[in-house]
C-alpha cells in the first residue's frame, strides 16, 4: 500500500526562477547573497550559504533585479518578507540551506 503524496497548499502558482538576489537580515543588521530557486506572488524559495543565521520568523528584505524588460525601468525592487522555512537538510546533502519565505502583505 503507497501513501498518498502530501498535498500542495499553495495558494499561489510557483515559476522557476534562477536568479542571484541579495537580502538584508533584520536581526543580524546584515546583508546576505542568495540564489532564487522559484517565485510566486505570496513568496519565494531561495538557497543561502550555510552559516547564513536565518530562522522562521526572522525578518528580511530582498532585493529581486528585474526578470523582464517591463520591470527594467522599475530597477531593482526591495520586497519585504518573512522567513517561514529553513531547511537545514538541503545543507547536509547541497552545502547551502533552503530558505522559503513569504512576502508580507501578499498571499493572505
Amino acid at each position: 500500500m503507497s501513501a498518498m503524496p502530501p498535498t500542495d497548499r499553495r495558494q499561489h502558482v510557483r515559476r522557476p526562477l534562477a536568479v542571484s538576489v541579495q537580502f538584508h537580515h533584520a536581526p543580524s543588521r546584515r546583508e546576505y547573497p542568495g540564489r532564487c530557486v522559484d517565485v510566486s506572488e505570496g513568496g519565494m524559495l531561495m538557497y543561502v550559504p550555510a552559516a547564513t543565521p536565518v530562522k522562521a520568523g526572522h525578518a528580511i528584505r530582498v532585493t529581486i533585479p528585474p526578470t523582464s524588460p517591463e520591470q527594467t525601468d522599475n530597477g531593482y525592487q526591495p520586497v519585504e518578507a518573512t522567513v517561514v522555512r529553513v531547511d537545514r537538510h538541503a545543507m547536509l546533502s547541497m552545502g547551502h540551506l533552503a530558505v522559503g519565505v513569504k512576502f508580507v502583505g501578499k498571499g493572505k
